[in-house]
């Protein structure tokens, strides 16, 4: 086996051998991640999804929604998905979202490309990238996440590009970079958090380039705080403060974020060692070195924002930043160790085998993240069966009756079992779901035990002893990807008598 001296010299002719057994293994590995996918159907809608859709129903009939004060995103996202929506239903608008993990590939590619300005480098990278299952997926969940990401990459690839194109190509590219960076944070807010890190790192390319990027993106969002300003004060106020506050330990976050980054921040270490063997003396002046260092920098804002709020929800798909700018680092050290042997098949080994590791384990965690959270066809089926226009509804699950009776009930007629004020005073209470019940004043209730199960076990004993009859139960085992619960029951309640007060007559269904 010939070993050659310059790992990081390009395939100049003298190289005979192709990485043949790596590429077939890379394009298995491609191939499976289309696969996966491509099951649209992989479970009912999540809660977030139902309440995306939701509104996107809501835009499109040009009605509105006061989306700035709870959800961490633009509208932009709902209309886009909204079109998905109206052609196929969820299945269509989770095809939307494969369409943005798609550019978000391509676009890193090319990001890759010319940071590391290599084409085998920048595959391989887009490869790792696509294997990973906080990619697949978000890729196939109707969120801002995915959307949020495709900007982020959009911005990274034509940022690279202002850097390395010619003079008369580098404004638009940095203008381009500048509107889809702030694309990626209206999107999904947590996107702030790399605008300074972004900014400090195009200093080492064109500090310039790197004020123009600052005070551009800078003057896009604080004009998009103007225009919302309101909403996005309640929405720091009850999500930030509130809702996203500390709800778990340091060690459980830190355990589910290892869960997805252990074997890339390995893989990452081995990297950085065989980088440092390679130059030796030398390695403190080495470009690579402090590529890999600053990338590694650049992947943990949503590692510490985690950490530090003790915060669990969404980790599962926040850790996609870090495995996102690990991946190249990865890729190096598999195409240059491939190399250094003159890609000989004994050393396509090891890095074909961590591949096929990679899909292994990825695959469980998309399987996992798909059994996250109960399967809630049948209780929207039943319903489905024997509801009209007026039809009332009080559900645990916010956003699930008012996104798939959409069409059939006024909003005004669907209650959220948190957000219920039976007397109108302004407050919402416990006692408001229990002096409803107590009246009979829907037709149906569905409970999951999710979001309020101390509430749920008052209200069973108002249900079943006044006026209710439990017309379907179906019991759930989800993984604990997204919820502290994994096992218990969804529960749809029918009312038996008529009201006490004629849902015409009834001021909160007006």
């Amino acid at each position: 086996m010939t070993i050659s001296n310059n790992p990081a010299a390009k395939d100049d002719g003298l190289i005979k051998q192709k990485p043949y057994l790596f590429i077939g293994v890379v394009i298995l590995g491609v191939l499976a991640s289309v696969l996966m996918r491509l099951q649209l159907n992989y479970n009912a809608g999540h809660i977030d999804e139902y309440d995306y859709l939701f509104v996107a129903k809501q835009l499109l009939a040009g009605k509105t929604w006061n989306t700035y004060a709870y959800v961490f995103g633009s509208d932009l996202n709902w209309y886009i998905y909204g079109i998905g929506d109206a052609i196929a239903g969820l299945t269509g608008a989770r095809f939307v979202a494969g369409i943005f993990g798609v550019i978000s590939i391509v676009s890193f590619y090319h990001f890759v490309r010319v940071l590391f300005k290599s084409k085998e480098i920048a595959l391989v990278s887009a490869a790792i990238l696509s294997f990973q299952a906080a990619h697949i997926f978000t890729s196939k969940l109707v969120t801002y996440d995915v959307t949020s990401f495709a900007f982020m990459m959009l911005a990274l690839a034509t940022l690279m590009m202002s850097i390395d194109s010619e003079a008369k190509k580098r404004t638009m590219y940095l203008g381009l970079g500048i509107v889809f960076f702030s694309l990626s944070v209206t999107s999904k807010y947590t996107g702030i958090v790399y605008l300074p890190l972004i900014a400090l790192a195009l200093v080492f390319y064109s500090f310039r380039i790197a004020v123009l990027f600052s005070l551009g993106v800078s003057a896009i969002l604080g004009l998009y705080t103007w225009l919302h300003f309101d909403g996005l004060k309640i929405l720091y106020q009850v999500q930030i403060v509130g809702t996203h506050g500390a709800n778990s330990t340091y060690q459980n976050v830190f355990k589910m974020e290892m869960a997805y980054l252990a074997f890339p921040l390995a893989l990452w270490l081995m990297a950085i060692v065989y980088r440092v063997i390679e130059q030796r003396k030398g390695t403190l002046k080495d470009r690579f070195f402090w590529m890999f260092l600053g990338l590694f920098v650049l992947g943990t804002p949503m590692v510490a924002y985690h950490l530090h709020g003790q915060n669990m929800i969404s980790v599962y798909k926040h850790m996609l930043y870090p495995l996102l700018f690990m991946s190249p680092v990865i890729a190096w050290l598999m195409w240059s160790f491939m190399k250094r042997f003159n890609f000989g098949l004994l050393s396509q080994i090891i890095p074909s085998a961590l591949v096929l590791g990679m899909l292994v384990l990825n695959y469980q965690h998309v399987r996992d993240m798909e059994n996250g959270y109960p399967n809630v066809s049948p209780i929207h089926e039943e319903v489905a069966k024997g509801i009209s226009t007026n039809t009332t509804i009080l559900s645990e699950d916010p956003y699930l009756f008012r996104y798939t009776a959409f069409d059939d009930v006024r909003q005004a007629q669907i209650k959220e079992l948190t957000w219920l004020d039976n007397n109108l005073d302004g407050k919402f209470e416990d006692q408001d779901v229990l002096d409803a019940l107590w009246d009979a004043k829907f037709d149906y209730v569905f409970l999951n035990d999710i979001l309020r199960p101390d509430l749920n076990e008052k209200i069973r004993g108002y249900l079943l002893d006044r006026a209710y009859e439990k017309v379907l139960v179906v019991p759930y085992d989800t993984s604990k990807v997204m919820n502290w619960k994994t096992q218990g029951n969804l529960e749809l309640y029918k009312r038996k008598i008529d009201p006490r007060i004629p849902m015409s007559e009834d001021m909160i269904f007006q």
